[in-house]
């Protein structure tokens, strides 16, 4: 049976502080009781990340993949998982989000590479994304990475918005906001890393009914 890579068993890489890593931890668990289906989206996410984090970098990359929408602790559930449009109010609520994760860890001295993915994995390659304008080379690599693992596990995963596509439809999906919402090179990488591992393009999770619905997702992705 293949391992699975938890905030329990990244230690085995020693690559932080003992002591940076178990408030990392305890951080963790906040996420889980406030939620625990948030944190196994996240755990998803934090894999994808560890695959693709470059060497010497990969226990940082995967607690940024972990703790991505730890901002989103908080966040009243009718919000969350609303299944209308969000209103203004309730879209102002949401995509602070990065914001108050990364104040929450950088005040606990979080690895600089974990608070900058935290804080910019909704930026968008165009600028167009959010809490900031950064565009382009200026999106941290992490932050950039961290945006295609993000949006593929969302469209992949059934939400109150939208049913779960196929991993196929997914990559078709992300692939026409190459070079608008996504860095072009990562969505290559990203889904040449499946390609090469075999099998998982397959449409294993289930097909759209209304493809709309995830091109709403994509679009408005302070809402996911």
């Amino acid at each position: 049976m293949k391992k699975v890579t938890t905030a329990f068993t990244i230690d085995t890489l020693g690559q932080i502080p003992t002591g940076q890593r178990n408030v990392l931890r305890a951080i963790t668990l906040l996420v889980s009781c406030w939620d625990a289906q948030l944190l196994a989206h996240c755990e998803q996410v934090a894999r994808e990340l560890l695959a693709l984090a470059p060497a010497g970098e990969e226990e940082e990359w995967f607690w940024a993949g972990l703790l991505h929408d730890v901002g989103k602790i908080g966040i009243p559930a009718h919000i969350l998982c609303k299944r209308g449009k969000l209103t203004r109010k309730e879209k102002q609520v949401v995509c602070q989000h990065p914001i108050r994760g990364a104040v929450l860890l950088k005040s606990i001295d979080a690895p600089q590479t974990v608070v900058l993915g935290v804080k910019h994995h909704h930026a968008r390659w165009d600028g167009a994304g959010y809490p900031s304008n950064v565009a382009g080379d200026q999106i941290p690599m992490v932050a950039r990475v961290l945006a295609v693992a993000d949006t593929f596990t969302v469209l992949t995963s059934e939400r109150p918005y939208h049913h779960a596509l196929g991993h196929t439809e997914a990559r078709l999906e992300i692939e026409r906001y190459a070079g608008t919402q996504f860095d072009p090179q990562v969505v290559e990488r990203f889904f040449q890393r499946m390609r090469d591992e075999g099998g998982r393009m397959k449409d294993e999770v289930g097909r759209m009914k209304d493809t709309c619905t995830a091109r709403r997702a994509l679009q408005c992705r302070c809402e996911v």
